[in-house]
C-alpha cells in the first residue's frame, strides 16, 4: 500500500482565499501548496513523536530479505493491485511555535538556503494568519520565528557596452529577427521572464510605444518602450504572421517557428544563444537584463519611485537595492579619480 498523503486541514480553503483576495497566480499557489504540504508532513511526524526531515520523510526501512518478509510486504496491495493512498489531515490547531522552530531546524539540517527557508516560513505565517482570521488559532505561532539572515548580494547586470553587443548579436534570419525583438523589449522594459512570455497581441500599442503587463499578484501596469524596441517589434510582425499560419488563434505575441507561445525555457535558450554570439562570458539570465534596465536608469538619474513603477515592485524597499549597486559604482569611480582617494605610490 502507498504511503499516506499528508495535508493540512483547511489548506484548500486557504488557497482559494489567496485567489479571491490577493489574485494569487498559479505559480504562487503551487509554491504555497508545496511548502505547506511539506510542513504538514513534518507536523504529522512531530505529533507522532517520529524523527523525520523537514518534509516528514523518515529514513527508508531496510529492504525485505526473507521470503516471509517479502510476502508480508506484498500482501498489503491485495489481489487487485496497489490500493489508493490514504489521506491524512493534520489539525492546524496543533501548530505552535515549538513545532515551527523544529521545522526550521530540519531545514537548516538539510542545507536549504536562507532564501528558500524564508519563503517556506512566509507560507506558514500566511496560513497561520488565515487560521487566526477564521478562529482556528488565537495567535500566529509562526510570527515570532525570524527568517534566517540572507547574504546581501548585488544584482548581476550587464554594462551598457555589453548590452549593445548582445542586442546586435542576432542575425537577419526569421529567428534572429524574433530574438532581437525579444531582447530589445526585455532591456527596454525591464520585464520579468514570465511577463514577457505572457504578452499577448492586444497588449502592445506599437504607435504609442507602450505595453500592458500583468505582473505579480495579477497587478496590471503600463510600461513604455523606446524607438529601438518599436522598430524591432515592427520587423518581427511579418515573421510572427508566417509562423502562426498553422496556429491562427494563438494569442501570445512572441512565438516559436511552430506557432506556439515562447516559453520561459525557450527565452533562456534564446538569451544563451545571443550571449554566445556576442562573446559575453558572464552568467546572465533574463532577470539580469531586468537588473541592467533598472541600474542603467538609476545611474542616468531616474527617480527611484519611477523605477519602482516600471518594474512593478510592490515595495520601494525591493527597488532600493539598486541604490546600493549605484553607490558601489560611484565609490569605485571616486577611488579611481579623486587625487586624495588614490593610494600614494610612495610613503
Amino acid at each position: 500500500m502507498s504511503e499516506p498523503q499528508v495535508s493540512l486541514d483547511g489548506l484548500d480553503s486557504f488557497l482559494q482565499t489567496l485567489v479571491a483576495e490577493e489574485n494569487a497566480s498559479p505559480h504562487t499557489l503551487k509554491a504555497y501548496r508545496t511548502d505547506l504540504t511539506q510542513f504538514a508532513g513534518f507536523m504529522n511526524a512531530w505529533l507522532s513523536g517520529c524523527e523525520t526531515d523537514y518534509r516528514g520523510r523518515a529514513p527508508r526501512p531496510r529492504a525485505a530479505t526473507s521470503p516471509s518478509e517479502e510476502g508480508a510486504a506484498g500482501s498489503t496491495a491485495g489481489e487487485h493491485g496497489e490500493r489508493q493512498a490514504e489521506i491524512v489531515l493534520v489539525d492546524p490547531a496543533e501548530i505552535h511555535s515549538g513545532s515551527v522552530r523544529g521545522w526550521v531546524a530540519r531545514m537548516h539540517a538539510a542545507g536549504l538556503s536562507p532564501v528558500t527557508m524564508g519563503r517556506k516560513l512566509a507560507a506558514v505565517r500566511s496560513f497561520c494568519t488565515h487560521l487566526c482570521r477564521t478562529g482556528v488559532l488565537d495567535g500566529n505561532p509562526a510570527r515570532p520565528i525570524r527568517n534566517p539572515k540572507t547574504p546581501q548580494t548585488l544584482p548581476r547586470f550587464l554594462m551598457e557596452s555589453e548590452v549593445e553587443k548582445l542586442l546586435d548579436a542576432p542575425d537577419g534570419s526569421p529567428e534572429g529577427i524574433r530574438d532581437r525583438a525579444v531582447l530589445e523589449v526585455l532591456y527596454a522594459t525591464g520585464l520579468r521572464a514570465s511577463e514577457l512570455t505572457g504578452i499577448e497581441v492586444d497588449d502592445i500599442d506599437l504607435d504609442g510605444r507602450t505595453l500592458r503587463v500583468l505582473g505579480k499578484g495579477r497587478r496590471e501596469r503600463i510600461v513604455p518602450f523606446g524607438v529601438h524596441a518599436q522598430r524591432a517589434l515592427q520587423e518581427y510582425l511579418p515573421v510572427r504572421k508566417r509562423w502562426i499560419e498553422a496556429q491562427p488563434s494563438e494569442p501570445a505575441f512572441f512565438v516559436t517557428p511552430r506557432g506556439k507561445a515562447l516559453t520561459t525555457a525557450g527565452l533562456r535558450r534564446l538569451l544563451a544563444r545571443g550571449l554566445e554570439h556576442a562573446s559575453i562570458a558572464k552568467q546572465v539570465t533574463p532577470h539580469s537584463l531586468r537588473h541592467s534596465f533598472a541600474t542603467h536608469l538609476l545611474n542616468a538619474g531616474a527617480d527611484l519611485r519611477a523605477i519602482q513603477e516600471l518594474l512593478g515592485h510592490a515595495s520601494l524597499g525591493t527597488t532600493q537595492r539598486y541604490t546600493h549597486l549605484s553607490t558601489a559604482q560611484m565609490k569605485a569611480v571616486y577611488d579611481r579619480a579623486h587625487p586624495r582617494a588614490r593610494r600614494a605610490d610612495t610613503e
